[in-house]
């Protein structure tokens, strides 16, 4: 008993400092659109401009589209695909299920 209480002590001590904030602060800076950022280092914002007279225009920027590749043959051999193996799982599992022993004998 003695050393369960000492592993469970050593456990807990340990875990003191996963609830601490870390100590050194490390600045990250990840650009999401690298090829958008001009060269000079300068960060001009998406979706917002100043015309000439210094009024702010602001518009959406519109997500890229993805393009499916896929034809709806393919798309419905796959879903064919999986009902006939859950079909298969279906029938092995009640093969198995209805030739379980009667508890009761035991």
């Amino acid at each position: 008993m003695p050393r369960l209480a000492a592993i469970a002590a050593i456990a807990l001590v340990s875990s003191a400092n996963a609830f601490t904030a870390p100590q050194t602060s490390i600045q990250r800076r990840t650009a999401l659109f690298a090829e958008d950022e001009p060269p000079s280092g300068k960060f001009v914002e998406r979706g917002v401009s100043m015309d000439q007279d210094g009024k702010s225009n602001v518009w959406a920027i519109e997500p890229k589209m993805e393009i499916e590749n896929k034809s709806s043959e393919e798309k419905t051999g796959g879903i064919i695909a999986g009902l006939a193996g859950l079909g298969v799982f279906g029938v092995i599992a009640a093969g198995v299920l209805s030739n379980l022993p009667d508890p009761d004998q035991f």
